[in-house]
């Protein structure tokens, strides 16, 4: 075989990364997201794999198709929707968080799996109408450290039993509507406190430990068919003390594959994460996870060095053409595995599928919502909404109803970020001078929830502190959180039972609408807000 056809065959297990808009100047990280010259390119010469971020779900429909076009062969087409298609696409259905299913099944554990398998049902229906055929879900890591910045919300839960039979349901679900899944991220990323896109976590766990809590989900979806699973960048210094899981032998090969008997696709986490870029060149790292008995390797910083090194690594018999075949059957396995038929074609039945993905989205948010049965009663013209938010998109307009359902009653909004100037004093324990601002009370609507990149940012313990001085001062409104559980049961318990609080795990406007509507008066008005959106609209 001539090295330029073995190049051709090698990128076929590269997956590099798109915007879901169709023209470069909208892309959201143009640093991360190929240009569609170089996609258009990298396609031609063989890549085999695609996977998005932003976008319009229509936009994306039509780009999946031309990237096809561009390829002349099948792709795998993917994306990190871990909560619905909405997480990522605008247009699609965002549900709640897996950690608030999480919360439902602790009440009623035969209603959270029923949703947990709904949830994926219904993902997998929309995201194959858009185009995608592999959904890089579910996260298997159990989120036993309230610390975690990464994980967080995104785990189904803090114990395996609920971890394993959650995810267990969503997989069912996907799989009815003929999707390829993805369990991640092997061995389990839920015990660090550090984010692998920001660094590499050390997590000092013995396998043994693994074997009776880490690896308990991660068994049952493979025992239950799971399509792929993708490998954490994690140092487990007891088990392989030089290299990261992503390229690890004895945690890839000999865990996953031996021991494991997973004989599915094996897919790295993104190779320009911080916690192999910041080691390991494009080249090295792709030949090591390779060897390590990875299949795919995800978005490499440079994908033509990687794919060059990994050319000359078969070609050179560094690594055997048995195992480059061997992987690119599995590829094709799998995508054999799901049909190209067009379940969409009567408009009428996509739209109905649309309208009870979004009737059980509601629903969802509704059941996890907490409140307490107080409510926010006077409100006074000089009374603030503060809100602390950590992505200004929660708040990108005035009709969001974080702002606009409090300002209707008379509140006047303050919105934190951490890129802007705090209100807060340097020790985070009062604010600075707030009476310059005004002497009313305050209702703080704090959105907060791990995610990554959200690194330190992620920690929000002052909160409580600061709550607690308002409550003294008699300045404590009401109080809602957004997304993290574990500072929202801090507050609870710090916080006198007669202020009002609530919370909810999902930072939606959906979200947002239903919980104001319970703690605040329940005489909003439509009026009154349609009346204040309308006078937007006049010159």
């Amino acid at each position: 075989m001539n090295k330029t056809d073995l190049r051709r065959k090698v990128a076929e297990l590269f997956i590099v990364r798109a915007s879901g808009f169709n023209l470069d100047s909208q892309r959201l990280y143009p640093n991360l997201e190929a240009s569609n010259e170089n996609l258009k390119r990298l396609l031609e010469a063989g890549v085999g794999g695609v996977i998005f971020f932003g976008g319009t779900v229509k936009e994306l429909e039509i780009r999946c198709k031309v990237l096809k076009k561009w390829a002349g062969k099948p792709l795998l087409l993917c994306a990190d929707i871990e909560e619905g298609v909405g997480q990522r696409f605008s247009g699609g259905t965002h549900f709640a968080p897996p950690m608030g299913i999480a919360q439902i099944y602790k009440d009623d554990n035969s209603l959270g799996i029923s949703i947990a398998e709904k949830i994926g049902y219904f993902t997998g229906k929309e995201a194959k109408k858009i185009g995608l055929n592999l959904l890089l879900a579910p996260v298997c890591d159990i989120n036993n450290n309230s610390n975690n910045p990464v994980i967080n919300l995104r785990a189904w839960g803090e114990d395996p039993e609920t971890v394993k039979r959650l995810t267990c349901a969503y997989q069912r679900g996907v799989s009815r509507s003929n999707m390829l899944t993805c369990a991640k991220h092997f061995p389990g990323h839920g015990n660090s406190e550090i984010d692998s896109h920001l660094d590499l976590p050390k997590i000092q766990d013995e396998l043994s430990e693994l074997e009776i809590f880490e690896l308990i989900p991660f068994k049952s979806l493979i025992n239950q068919g799971v399509n792929s699973v993708m490998i954490g960048h994690l140092l487990f210094p007891n088990i392989d003390p030089i290299y990261p899981a992503t390229l690890s032998k004895r945690l890839v090969n000999d865990l996953l594959r031996t021991q494991l008997k997973f004989d599915g696709l094996v897919i790295s986490d993104a190779l320009v994460m911080n916690a192999i870029k910041n080691n390991y060149s494009s080249g090295n790292a792709a030949v090591m996870a390779f060897d390590s008995g990875i299949d795919l390797i995800l978005m490499p910083e440079d994908i033509d060095d990687a794919i060059d090194s990994l050319t000359d690594a078969f070609y050179s018999g560094k690594i055997s053409l048995e195992r480059l075949n061997r992987s690119r059957e599995r590829r094709k396995q799998q995508i054999d595995c799901i049909t190209n038929k067009n379940e969409f074609k009567n408009e009428e039945l996509s739209n109905k599928l649309l309208l009870e993905a979004s009737y059980l989205s509601k629903s969802i948010i509704k059941k996890s919502i907490t409140a307490r049965e107080i409510r926010i009663k006077n409100v006074n013209n000089n009374d603030i909404n503060l809100i602390q938010v950590d992505n200004f998109d929660l708040v990108s307009n005035k009709f969001t109803p974080a702002l606009n359902l409090p300002a209707s009653l008379g509140f006047k909004n303050l919105i934190v970020h951490p890129l802007s100037i705090s209100p807060l004093q340097k020790n985070n324990k009062k604010f600075l001078e707030v009476e310059e601002i005004s002497n009313g009370k305050i209702l703080i609507q704090l959105f907060v929830r791990g995610k990554p990149f959200i690194g330190l940012d992620y920690h929000n313990d002052h909160w409580v502190e600061l709550l607690k001085n308002l409550e003294i001062e008699e300045r404590l409104s009401g109080i809602i959180v957004y997304g993290c559980p574990y500072l929202f049961d801090k507050i609870k318990r710090s916080i006198h039972c007669s202020i009002p609080l609530a919370y909810s795990p999902c930072q939606s406007e959906e979200a947002q609408n239903q919980i104001l509507r319970r703690i605040l008066n329940s005489k909003i008005s439509h009026e009154k807000i349609d009346k204040i959106s309308s006078q937007l609209f006049t010159d």
